[in-house]
């Protein structure tokens, strides 16, 4: 079966759990999935191994994007933390504003992977998404600043004289090379 007979075939049905939710044995078509997911806490999931520590454990995964379901989902688990709002982390220090923040419980875009323990972690990949996203806007207010420095008759002058532009509107920032200024922090 082919991905577009796979696709065609969940919106033709009744969307009922087994359509939308990917079993948590079932192998997933992409690497990336649409994803529900908390961090893992000893005091809520049970007192583990190392593994799965500083993750996020998937909570169901998504084969469609059905916002209704998910949303429900979401609303439901939200809900949950509610009543865990007493709860620790033995890591972070600010868990419980972590778990009270209304944006807490959402749907992520993440790649799963399963732990020789049994435990199927996400690793988000939204985050990526949103900092390429921050970056992209502040680079198109910049383009058009320079835009607007280069159609100043000073600049236009400037050119026609020397053939460049000036040193303030000589350079338009691009895609290729926007995240070259973030650091990685490697301990």
């Amino acid at each position: 079966m082919s991905v577009s007979d796979y696709i065609e075939s969940e919106y033709n049905s009744d969307l009922d759990d087994d359509y939308v939710l990917y079993d948590p044995e079932e192998e997933s078509i992409t690497k990336y999935n649409i994803s529900i997911c908390e961090l893992y806490n000893r005091r809520i999931h049970g007192n583990d191994n190392s593994d799965v520590l500083y993750h996020y454990l998937l909570h169901s995964r998504y084969k469609i994007l059905d916002m209704n379901i998910i949303s429900e989902t979401t609303n439901y688990l939200n809900n949950e933390y509610v009543c865990l709002r007493n709860k620790r982390h033995d890591i972070f220090r600010n868990y419980k504003q972590i778990i009270t923040m209304d944006n807490y419980i959402k749907p992520e875009i993440t790649e799963c992977i399963y732990l020789n323990t049994g435990h199927c972690v996400a690793i988000l990949k939204t985050f990526w998404l949103r900092l390429v996203q921050r970056k992209w806007k502040n680079i198109i207010k910049e383009r058009n600043t320079i835009i607007k420095k280069r159609c100043n008759l000073d600049s236009l002058r400037h050119r026609e004289i020397t053939g460049k532009w000036p040193e303030d509107c000589l350079r338009i920032p691009q895609f290729k090379g926007m995240l070259a200024e973030l650091k990685t922090n490697v301990v």
